[in-house]
C-alpha cells in the first residue's frame, strides 16, 4: 500500500510541474502572440505619425492642435511599447516555475495594455487623417 501511496504522490507532483510548464508556455506564446500583433499596429501608427507631421508643416490653424495632440499620444504609445520591450525578461533564467508564472500573467496585463494605447490612437489617428483627406 505504501508503495503505491508513493507512486500516486510521485505521479501527482510529476503532472503539477509538468502542468506548470505548459502553463508557463502558453502564457509565454499569448504574450508574444500580443506582442506580434502590436508590432503590426505599431507600423500604422508610425505610418500615421509621418502623415500628422506633414499635415503640421502645412501649418492649416484648423487641424494643427488636433495633429499635435495625436503626435504626443503616439509618443506616448511608441514609448510604452519601448520600455515594454526593454524590460520583458522571457527567459526568466533561475526563477522558479510560480514566480515566472505570476510575472508571465502580468506581463500580458501590461502587453494587452499597450495593444489597447495602440488601437486607440490608431483609430483616433485614421478617423483624423480620413476627415483631413475629405475637406
Amino acid at each position: 500500500m505504501r508503495k503505491i501511496t508513493v507512486i500516486l504522490l510521485s505521479a501527482l507532483m510529476f503532472a503539477a510541474c509538468s502542468n506548470k510548464g505548459d502553463q508557463k508556455k502558453a502564457l509565454l506564446d499569448s504574450v508574444l502572440a500580443v506582442h506580434d500583433k502590436v508590432m503590426g499596429a505599431e507600423d500604422q501608427m508610425m505610418k500615421n505619425k509621418h502623415l500628422l507631421d506633414t499635415i503640421l508643416q502645412k501649418n492649416d490653424p484648423s487641424s494643427k492642435d488636433t495633429a499635435s495632440l495625436l503626435i504626443k499620444k503616439i509618443a506616448l504609445a511608441d514609448s510604452a511599447m519601448d520600455n515594454w520591450m526593454h524590460n520583458f525578461d522571457y527567459e526568466q533564467k533561475g526563477k522558479p516555475e510560480e514566480e515566472t508564472i505570476r510575472y508571465m500573467e502580468l506581463q500580458k496585463k501590461a502587453i494587452m495594455a499597450i495593444d489597447s494605447q495602440l488601437n486607440k490612437v490608431v483609430d483616433e489617428s485614421n478617423k483624423f487623417l480620413a476627415k483631413t483627406k475629405s475637406k
